[in-house]
């Protein structure tokens, strides 16, 4: 038992100690000979396991920062053995939520598009917004500009302008309604990495306090070729996004990104709740690229009550308006329309319905409807979903499923994970 103990000392030392000069290797590039103070948590994880294809996180954190590396690693002798996916730095603190140095995604704001680049971040709202595509472990070729839900569901109607047929992504499966608002699908990118994504179909509007407390600004290099090379970076890149809450109860959003050699936007939102009837917003923006100046207006509008939620989304824009990442020369959105209705029926049926327009400016038209329905069946559920595109030559989806849980009910451990100092205390009584 004394060996045991002193082993267990010594590795944990051994540990920290490596640790601790990784962190330093990857911010400072030095590792500094100064006293090692065992970190509070370890975590490491793997969101897929193969021999093909395997997508390991690692994680040293306490309550102020968090130093995370992630990578894929696979033993096909075609491919690159080992391709890092991310690596970062985050410091929080008392006045700004976060500081990160590394690799992240940049905020989209009410009308932008959410990129990942490498370099510096500082803000309080910096994660993207909630329809946003942020699968680590899929592939993109180019630019690495990340599609949303909408952009995902119109590609299953072919229209090759959207992201996500530009990055090389296709839809694995059908699309199906999984609750309110909410979308889930399979999605494949060219190297044959798969990912169930769900996640909604519209982000809500903003809703500041008093006071410019939310802000979000990042500059560095925009990542390229992401999860196929490790460290390719491309042209500069600089975002910015600020919500102020203003008197009368509206929130003001000014938003902002540029990459070089290709585009830069400017845009001004705003959303103001309207008592019981819900939260009205509007947002415009102009841009300035090669081929000219372009502007987009965007509208929209959500309710929510016990019985029901409705969300619509409008979103026009002229010819020349470009967003990073789109191709010169393409087919552009002119229009694109969103909407989602989820209806509580009772206390065990909810029904919900997802529905998505958009028009170019060659005039090739998509529209996709899709509705879903679940009911409680004692301790089961019966659950029945429905997809249809209004064009031509395209089929329609029905599937039906029953769900039921089998043997007794059993109460989850409060203890799910063992720490190092749990593990000396239990050594040394």
């Amino acid at each position: 038992m004394s060996r045991l103990k002193h082993l267990s000392r010594h590795l944990s030392r051994r540990i920290s100690g490596q640790i601790t000069c990784g962190a330093l290797l990857l911010g400072l590039t030095a590792c500094a000979t100064q006293s090692v103070q065992r970190p509070e948590e370890i975590a490491v994880k793997t969101s897929k396991f193969s021999p093909r294809y395997s997508s390991i996180n690692a994680s040293v954190l306490n309550d102020a920062s968090v130093l995370d590396y992630s990578f894929a690693a696979s033993l096909d002798p075609k491919s690159e053995n080992v391709t890092r996916l991310e690596s970062s730095y985050t410091q929080s603190f008392a006045i700004v939520e976060q500081v990160r140095v590394g690799d992240t995604i940049s905020s989209s704001g009410m009308w932008g598009s959410s990129v990942r680049y490498g370099g510096m971040q500082v803000g309080t709202a910096t994660a993207p917004n909630s329809d946003v595509i942020t699968s680590q472990g899929l592939a993109s070729s180019g630019v690495a500009v990340l599609p949303t839900v909408a952009d995902a569901w119109l590609a299953t109607a072919g229209n090759a302008q959207t992201l996500l047929s530009r990055q090389n992504l296709s839809i694995d499966s059908a699309v199906q309604v999984s609750g309110p608002n909410a979308l889930s699908f399979v999605t494949r990118d060219a190297l044959g990495r798969a990912d169930s994504i769900t996640a909604p179909i519209i982000a809500s509007a903003p809703a500041a306090q008093r006071g410019c407390g939310d802000f979000s600004l990042g500059v560095g290099k925009v990542r390229r070729d992401y999860a196929v090379t490790s460290n390719d970076y491309g042209p500069i890149f600089a975002n910015t996004t600020v919500t102020c809450g203003v008197p009368l109860g509206f929130t003001v959003e000014g938003h902002g990104e540029y990459l070089a050699d290709d585009v830069a936007a400017l845009g001004l939102g705003i959303a103001r709740s309207i008592g019981p009837l819900g939260t009205a917003s509007v947002a415009f923006a102009s841009s300035r690229a090669e081929l000219g100046e372009g502007w987009l207006a965007r509208f929209g509008f959500e309710h929510r009550n016990s019985l029901f939620d409705v969300m619509v989304r409008s979103r026009i824009q002229s010819r020349d308006f470009r967003e990073i990442g789109t191709a010169i020369g393409g087919d552009p959105i002119m229009q694109r329309n969103l909407a989602s209705v989820g209806v509580n029926l009772g206390a065990s049926s909810k029904l919900a319905l997802a529905y998505a327009a958009q028009t170019s400016w060659e005039r090739e038209r998509t529209n996709l409807i899709a509705l879903s329905q679940s009911t409680a069946i004692g301790r089961g559920s019966l659950s029945m979903s429905a997809g249809h595109s209004l064009a031509e030559n395209v089929g329609s989806s029905v599937f039906i499923a029953y769900k039921r849980p089998f043997g007794a009910f059993r109460r989850r451990s409060p203890v799910d994970e063992v720490t190092l100092d749990l593990l000396d205390q239990v050594l040394n009584n």
